[in-house]
């Protein structure tokens, strides 16, 4: 059985979660405690199967994402642990790329980004800007190719961290680019939050200079 089979069979199976145990057992508590619960906006994209109209760049896997409020975040790919949390990177400043799911610029499917929103150590992280990117805003991943592909924000929802649509996960449908971070309400006892705030972004059409172009 291939590694991508033995994923999906695993994700039909128990699920995936994200920000799991102990997003970092963290808890920037003061912050996840007081934070109100971000309310569901916009629409979720749909109707683009296909790379932007006169984009032929391939796609690529995403190395940098960012966006307004403070999000500037370096990507590295992640799979799944046995746990069925994605195994993030540690440090919040960096996001993990869920690697069996579609490229940035890809003709299909969703390009899952994740990231702690806090550590003990560090405070809150960049991608805690999730909570403060409105519908509109816009989004930007560089690939590993150095192209900067241009998503817009569509859709903010919030599940509970057991419950996140199967859909993230996948290589078909829409393309589109997902943006995950933990949400409150935080519990001592298991160190883990309790929700998952997603972002959804539709490609925008058109490409960015290179960096250092």
């Amino acid at each position: 059985m291939t590694r991508r089979r033995r994923a999906a069979v695993f994700l039909m199976v128990c699920g995936l979660t994200v920000c799991g145990l102990g997003a970092v057992a963290a808890g920037w508590l003061t912050w996840s405690m007081t934070r109100a619960r971000p309310d569901d906006a916009g629409s979720l994209p749909a109707g683009v199967h296909r790379a932007v109209s006169g984009d032929a760049r391939e796609a690529s896997a995403p190395v940098r994402v960012h966006g307004p409020a403070g999000l500037d975040a370096a990507v590295v790919p992640v799979a799944a642990r046995a746990d069925g949390d994605l195994a993030l990177p540690s440090d919040p400043r960096t996001g993990g790329w869920w690697s069996l799911g579609a490229q940035a610029g890809a003709p299909a499917g969703t390009v899952l980004i994740a990231g702690h929103v806090d550590s003990r150590r560090g405070g809150l992280g960049p991608f805690a800007a999730l909570h403060e990117t409105p519908v509109g805003a816009d989004v930007t991943v560089t690939g590993a190719d150095a192209e900067v592909r241009r998503y817009r924000v569509t859709a903010r929802r919030t599940y509970r961290r057991e419950k996140l649509p199967t859909d993230l996960f996948a290589r078909t449908g829409p393309h589109r680019l997902a943006l995950l971070t933990c949400a409150g309400p935080y519990d001592r006892g298991s160190g883990r939050y309790a929700r998952n705030l997603v972002l959804y972004a539709a490609p925008r059409p058109g490409r960015l200079p290179r960096p250092g172009h």
